[in-house]
Parts: C-alpha cells; sequence; structure tokens
C-alpha cells in the first residue's frame, strides 16, 4: 500500500504573495483586515488571525483598520469607496486576477460584447464583472449559452477553470459570430495542478483532495479525479475515515492552490496512520510524489 502527492500541490504563486503581503503588513499594525476571506481556506484564515490579521465581509465593519484587498480581487466600486474614505490600502490581488480584470477592461472598450467563463457567484468574477461598464454574460460551460448571435465577441475565464471548458465554450461560439477575440487566463499554476492530479487519479485506487470547501480550483480537482476513481474532498485530516482505504493499495493525494504545507502534512500524516505506516513526514517535500511514467 502506498500514498503519493500529486506534483506541485498546495500553494500557488498568487496564495503565496497574498499571505506574505498580509504578515508583512501586520509586523507593523495593531491590527489590520481584510475584506472578504484572504484565501479560500478557513484553516488558514483562522490562523492568520494569531498575527491580528482579521476578516471582514463589510466595510462598515473595518472601523478605519489598513485593509488587505484579498487574493480574488475586490469590485470597483467597492474599492473606489475605500478610497473615498481614506482607508489605507494594501493590494495583494493575484496579478494574474489583476490581468485579467485589465483584459475585462478592454475588450469592452474595444466594442466586444464580453463573455465570462467561470462561477456568477464567485468573488474573482464578481470583481472581473464590475470592470465593464455595459452587459456581461457569464457561463459556468458552454451549455449555458443563450441562443444568440454576435457580432464581435470577446472571451475571458475566471482564472482557476479548466482548459477544456474555455475550448468547448469558444467551440460552441464560432458558428455564432462574427468577430472573435478569446484571452486565455486561466492561471498556468492552475493547469499544472489539475493535470497532474489527473495523471495521478488514473492511477489511483482512491483519491483526497484537501482544501478549502469554498475553494473553487479545489472543488475543480475533486470533479475531475471524480471522474476516475473515488474521490473524497475533506478540509482537515480530522475529516477522514480509516473506511475509506480498506482494499486500496494506490491512494493518491492533491491538494487546492489554496491550502497550506501544514494541513497536507497532517493529511498524509493521518492516512499513514490508518493504514498501519508509522514513517510519518515533518515537511511536504517528504511525501512521495507521483512521477508520470
Amino acid at each position: 500500500m502506498r500514498v503519493r502527492i500529486a506534483r506541485n500541490s498546495g500553494f500557488c504563486f498568487g496564495v503565496k504573495r497574498a499571505i506574505k503581503v498580509a504578515l508583512k503588513t501586520s509586523k507593523g499594525n495593531h491590527e489590520i483586515v481584510t475584506l472578504g476571506p484572504i484565501i479560500h481556506n478557513p484553516q488558514m484564515v483562522a490562523k492568520l488571525e494569531s498575527e491580528n490579521i482579521f476578516k471582514v465581509d463589510k466595510i462598515d465593519q473595518i472601523k478605519g483598520r489598513p485593509t488587505i484587498i484579498r487574493s480574488h480581487g475586490i469590485k470597483k466600486e467597492i474599492l473606489e469607496e475605500l478610497q473615498k474614505n481614506n482607508i489605507e490600502i494594501i493590494n495583494a490581488t493575484c496579478p494574474y486576477v489583476s490581468k485579467t480584470q485589465d483584459y475585462a477592461k478592454s475588450l469592452s472598450e474595444d466594442g466586444y460584447d464580453l463573455i465570462i467563463l467561470g462561477d456568477h457567484n464567485h468573488p474573482e468574477v464578481q470583481a472581473l464583472r464590475s470592470y465593464v461598464d455595459k452587459e456581461v454574460m457569464i457561463v459556468a460551460n458552454a451549455d449555458e449559452l443563450v441562443d444568440k448571435q454576435f457580432k464581435k465577441v470577446g472571451i475571458i475565464s475566471q482564472t482557476t477553470r479548466r482548459v477544456g471548458d474555455l475550448q468547448e465554450l469558444v467551440k460552441k461560439l464560432v458558428p455564432k459570430c462574427h468577430e472573435m477575440r478569446v484571452i486565455n487566463t486561466i492561471c498556468n499554476a492552475t493547469t499544472i495542478r489539475q493535470n497532474s492530479t489527473l495523471a495521478l487519479a488514473k492511477e489511483s485506487d482512491v483519491m483526497i483532495v484537501v482544501g478549502g470547501k469554498n475553494s473553487s480550483n479545489t472543488k475543480m480537482l475533486a470533479k475531475i479525479c471524480e471522474s476516475f476513481v473515488k474521490t473524497y474532498h475533506i478540509e482537515t485530516a480530522c475529516e477522514i475515515d480509516r473506511k475509506w482505504f480498506k482494499d486500496k493499495q494506490d491512494i493518491g493525494l492533491t491538494a487546492g492552490a489554496s491550502t497550506p504545507d501544514w494541513i497536507i502534512v497532517e493529511v498524509y500524516n493521518e492516512i499513514l496512520e490508518c493504514i498501519g505506516n508509522i514513517n510519518k513526514v515533518d515537511n511536504i517535500e517528504d511525501i512521495p510524489g507521483f512521477k508520470e511514467e
């Protein structure tokens, strides 16, 4: 029986940057806040409270404190209100998300009808929408497209979507438009994680996906795995049931881009305990990785 982890599991560049920005800012302040969770991982958000970094959900809860803009970004009008109220702003928006916001704005200004591939309720998508002054179509997949012809259509994506979904959307739109401009705004780190997770899932008897239940990219990893093998999406080691591993030989482990290393290590060690292996690890680098043949 063996346990292997997918390549590049855990924090991506944007998340690492946001956490680093928050911790650096907290050193010189008595107390700071993030407007919304800085990343979609409840355990990390809770841990940051020990560094005097607290989550608030509304502007009136800020009460003059320095405010960090989360990695997913915020709506344009909310940012403008913070500036109007002279709130000290520390922008931890992922640079790839910021670039996608720029694309949304420029495509709209150039006369393209904008279509965003993504989750309508996700904060990244809501922020993207706010940078366009006219109607925007948001679809979770190609099947949600309305029966409409477009003269000029621009397409961008939530950064954590699947490339295959973007390709399907483009394919379905080609007969419906005269001119199309597609900008692949899916983060490369997302694609790498999805591909390595897919490869591991195909070679596993069960997959454990670790990350926030509110994390879009983690839920996407779970969805990918479910197509091939029994999959469990958990946030912490305490959710693990040893019955999951009965008669299993190859156990796969992967984690979303907002899942901290210490949670991944705890999950791995708990799996080992469940299968009777005493060779626990202290660092994520010590977890055996899956390498494609």
